[in-house]
């Protein structure tokens, strides 16, 4: 249960505009928050992050950018997060929880509407930042006069602490070398895809324009907001540095590949009905490219799940139904059986 009480801790129950209701554990001294609005407002969805909120928390405190808030959105989760957020006895700290679980789109959405500071930037509960994050992408955001900015990520893995590579760097052959800040237009989101990014927000222009997560996403919410925002004449600015630390941990959406590409390829074709032809056709025909390369990314998904479990016979199934796949398929094989040799080498 979220702690209620107990040492002066107050909880009220409101209501959030879409109509959920949100329980807010409110500490003594957060009832006499500072008169000054802070510069930014960090949004921390949280569902079962027990074992990694504290890093993300830990991250923003260490912030070069000191005039901060945060807003913690507890997803119920049913291990204890709620513990690990109501343990910092930090004034800037708001902590809210859903009624019921609802997805980290309608999460974010809560903490938007609670936020007070000029930008909103996301943090996820379970990555954490490089100190002067904030401090320089709102340097380049208002140096470029940008609604939304973002930067490379730091690729962790479970279990990590010091990353293996960027985003950027695994994308190099699609995406090119990245050695400088570049301009996203909605054309250009849909053809390279920087939903994975996570980005800071000018407040006013999501209020200016209505903008707020799609609650029905699960998986590819990230890309859905962000082109809505473009199409809406935000102007979007990226950083080559890498100063964002995104955790690939077991039992996240992403572990199962299969499952996050159906979600995605499902958001794809709402997004592109809900687009008018007349305005945005090279949007759509972009969109259109963006399906199918999700497509194909869901059956090789399909096939490598198999093949790194060692269920040969079950590849061999996949193969025979879908021949003219092979060559696709062979490279996957040809690794995951270097892979075996290397293993079985240094046993």
């Amino acid at each position: 249960m979220w702690p209620a009480s107990g040492r002066g801790r107050k909880t009220i129950l409101a209501m959030t505009p879409e109509g959920s209701r949100v329980v807010i554990c409110v500490k003594p001294e957060e009832r006499e928050r500072p008169a000054m609005k802070p510069s930014v407002s960090v949004i921390i969805p949280a569902f079962n992050v027990e074992a990694y909120l504290g890093a993300a928390i830990d991250s923003v405190i260490a912030q070069t950018q000191r005039d901060v808030e945060f807003i913690i959105v507890d997803d119920c989760s049913t291990d204890g997060t709620a513990a690990v957020a109501g343990r910092y006895q930090d004034a800037r700290i708001r902590v809210l929880r859903n009624a019921k679980n609802e997805g980290p789109s309608q999460s974010r959405n809560v903490a938007i509407n609670h936020a007070e500071g000029e930008w909103v930037a996301i943090l996820d509960g379970d990555d954490w930042w490089k100190p002067p994050r904030l401090e320089r992408l709102l340097a380049l955001a208002e140096g470029h006069r940008a609604d939304i900015v973002c930067d490379d990520l730091l690729l962790v893995p479970e279990g990590e602490r010091n990353p293996s590579v960027t985003f950027f760097q695994t994308q190099a052959r699609r995406l090119g070398r990245i050695e400088q800040p570049f301009e996203v237009n909605a054309l250009k989101m849909a053809v390279d895809d920087y939903g994975f990014l996570k980005p800071v927000f000018r407040r006013a222009f999501l209020n200016a324009h209505a903008l707020r997560y799609n609650p029905a996403l699960w998986a590819g919410e990230d890309f859905d907001f962000l082109l809505r925002c473009l199409l809406a004449s935000g102007r979007m600015v990226v950083s080559q540095e890498a100063m964002y630390c995104y955790r690939s941990r077991p039992g996240s959406l992403t572990s199962d590949p299969v499952r996050c590409l159906t979600r995605i390829i499902d958001m794809a074709e709402a997004l592109t009905a809900s687009l008018d032809p007349r305005t945005q056709g090279e949007v759509i025909e972009a969109l259109g490219r963006y399906r199918e390369w999700k497509l194909r990314e869901r059956e090789d998904a399909r096939f490598r799940a198999p093949l790194q479990k060692g269920a040969w016979g079950e590849c061999m199934s996949l193969a025979l139904k879908n021949p003219a796949k092979l060559p696709r398929y062979m490279p996957m094989v040809g690794r995951q059986l270097v892979s075996l040799a290397v293993s079985r080498a240094r046993r």
